[in-house]
This record gives C-alpha cells, structure tokens and sequence, in this order.
C-alpha cells in the first residue's frame, strides 16, 4: 500500500507543480503512463488450510474505459512451487479508476515450512510509453495457528542410522526425518499440530538406539512442557505417544 500511496502522491505533486509553473514540457509530464504495484509483502497461511489476499496496482493515468493489464509469475526468481500458489493471468483496473487489484491464492500444504519461499509477479504488458514498476515479491510463510511443537534429537555418533516420524491418530504419515550425516551433533525442527492424539516413532538400524559412543535423546515440547522423552538405547524402535492440548 506504500507504494500506491507514493505513487499517487508523486502525480498529484507534478500536477499541482505543473498547474503552478506551465510550460512546453507540461503536457508531457501530465501524459506519463505509469502502472505499479503495491510494496512487496507477506502471505500468512495455515500449513492446514489456504488463504487468499489482495494484491493492488495503480495507474497514473485514468481512462475513460477499463484497462487490463497482463500478468505473469518470474520463474527465475520465484522459489515457491508451482502448486504452493495461483495468481491469475490478468488484472482490470476499471473506467475512470487509478487502482486495480487481483487475488492471489494460497495453498498451505505446499509452502516451505523453511519460510524461503517467494512468488514473483510482474506486469508483461507491452504498450508504447508505458512505463512499469519492478516485480512484486510475496513471501509465502506457513503461520501455525496454536504454538508450534518443537522435536530435538542429540544423537549418539552414528546419526545415519536414525529414522523417525509423527503419526496422528489414523496412523497418517505427517513429519519425518533420516539420511543425517554420521558426526551431527543434533537436530531439532518446529511441527505445526492441532489438538489431538499423536504417535513419534523413531527407528535405529543398527539397534543400539541413540547410545554409542554416548547416550542421545529425543525430546518433543510445547509450550515448554515435555511431551515426549526417549533416552540412550532402546534396541531396533521406540515409540511415544503424546496429546497436544
């Protein structure tokens, strides 16, 4: 929005300048043809659900009809995948306005629970002495609704042998983690859960659990509370099974 309101304020300083101060070049100044977007921002989205939000572009100009203007999403540097997002082909800016807007909508699911992921979009039209912002870049982050969940593992010195997982209560695959390099130290990573009954499993091909050269551990809080602990060796698998309120 800052950049719509620069944009619109920059016209009206050059017409009240102009009107002051008319000359040959004045004509020119009043006909530029500038399209633009709105300042880049962040999209919030359940990692369970979907969201849509607007997105604005304004106009220096404004026509007695409406003007539509092509849109397309830079592959080079969009970091999102492809099913993560939908953001539509086009924009209209409608007869006698200087704002137009589109939805782009979001797929929570298919975000990057890293935070990384950016779409970049960009006006294509191509039109004599029209003149266009940059691209616009929204970073599509995953917004967990309840406080995160928080899983750490300090393994023993052998953490190629470690596979886990979290399992809800239909026994659905949710998170999981393996192929760790032998030496690391320890891994911890946040899970966005609702309320609910839940199942970690972790599995150790060797079958000394987390206990040579020195003893590892699982630990899984939220909120600070322990909702899970596992210790040292516990042989092929170890299970758990814990709530979150």
């Amino acid at each position: 929005m800052k950049k719509l309101v620069t944009l619109l304020s920059l016209i009206i300083s050059i017409a009240l300048f102009t009107n002051c101060q008319e000359n040959d070049d004045t004509p020119a100044i009043l006909g530029i043809d500038y399209v633009g977007f709105e300042s880049d921002f962040q999209i919030g989205v359940d990692p369970n659900g979907n969201a849509s939000q607007e997105v604005r572009i304004a106009v220096s100009q404004a026509s007695g009809s409406d003007r539509t203007f092509n849109l397309s999403v830079n592959a080079d540097m969009t970091t999102a995948d492809a099913s993560a997002y939908s953001v539509p082909s086009s924009i209209t800016i409608p007869a006698n306005s200087t704002v137009g807007s589109f939805m782009v909508d979001v797929v929570g699911a298919n975000i990057s629970s890293s935070g990384a992921d950016v779409v970049v979009i960009e006006i294509t039209s191509e039109a004599e002495s029209l003149i266009k912002s940059d691209p616009i870049t929204l970073n599509l982050k995953q917004v967990c609704p309840q406080p995160e969940t928080m899983l750490q593992i300090v393994f023993d010195g052998y953490a190629s042998e470690s596979t886990w997982g979290v399992f809800d209560a239909n026994d659905t695959l949710l998170f999981t983690g393996g192929g760790y390099a032998d030496g690391l130290a320890e891994f911890s990573t946040t899970m966005c859960l609702s309320s609910g009954t839940y199942t970690f499993l972790i599995t150790d091909s060797f079958g000394d659990g987390l206990s040579f050269p020195a003893d590892g551990s699982v630990t899984i809080t939220q909120n600070g509370v322990q909702l899970v602990s596992i210790v040292g060796n516990f042989g092929n698998q170890a299970s758990q099974e814990f709530t979150i309120p």
